[in-house]
């Protein structure tokens, strides 16, 4: 998120002085990070105690480009196909049926939800649940606020799930003593 202007923008920031800070933090962000990383990860049996399910996906396009289409099981073969054909078939039907537009999955949220772990993608269905009662109550409150709430809750579960990684480090290093 260090590199996306885009939340600034429609936040109003200006985007030289984004760009100077994001400059600047990417400094004081190394000599936070490097020290912290050593901390939580001291040796490869610790990195392997962490599971991010980003790492692992381009983990698997990796070993994908690397080893082969050969290499992926023949059901990983079919939602790749099956995957493509929605990828193509939900804009053109939109396109052909402006109509029925509204009512159609976005093909950008199908394929992230098939990518992303379920906890994300039913934070993101619940979010859209609330901003659509939100809408629907106070249609002008939620066009001003809805951005920097979700930004907000985005931020805050971030914020509270590195205390507790932190929480954990340090416990574990008073453990060791």
């Amino acid at each position: 998120m260090l590199t996306d202007l885009k939340s600034g923008y429609i936040l109003g920031a200006n985007p030289r002085r984004q760009f100077i800070a994001q400059f600047i933090g990417i400094f004081f962000g190394t000599l936070a990070i490097v020290p912290a990383w050593y901390a939580m990860v001291p040796n490869q049996e610790a990195l392997e105690a962490f599971n991010p399910p980003a790492t692992n996906m381009w983990k698997a396009v990796a070993d994908l480009l690397t080893q082969g289409v050969h290499m992926l099981p023949e059901t990983a073969v079919w939602a790749i196909v099956i995957g493509a054909i929605l990828g193509v078939a939900l804009p053109l039907a939109a396109r052909l049926f402006p109509k029925a537009a509204p009512w159609l999955p976005s093909a950008m949220g199908l394929g992230l939800s098939w990518v992303m772990v379920f906890q994300n993608t039913l934070s993101f269905a619940i979010g859209a649940i609330l901003v659509t009662i939100w809408s629907r109550v106070n249609r002008k409150h939620a066009e001003v606020y809805y951005v920097p709430t979700a930004s907000g809750l985005i931020a805050g579960e971030s914020l509270i799930a590195a205390l507790i990684a932190i929480a954990a480090t340090v416990v574990g290093l008073f453990a060791l003593r």
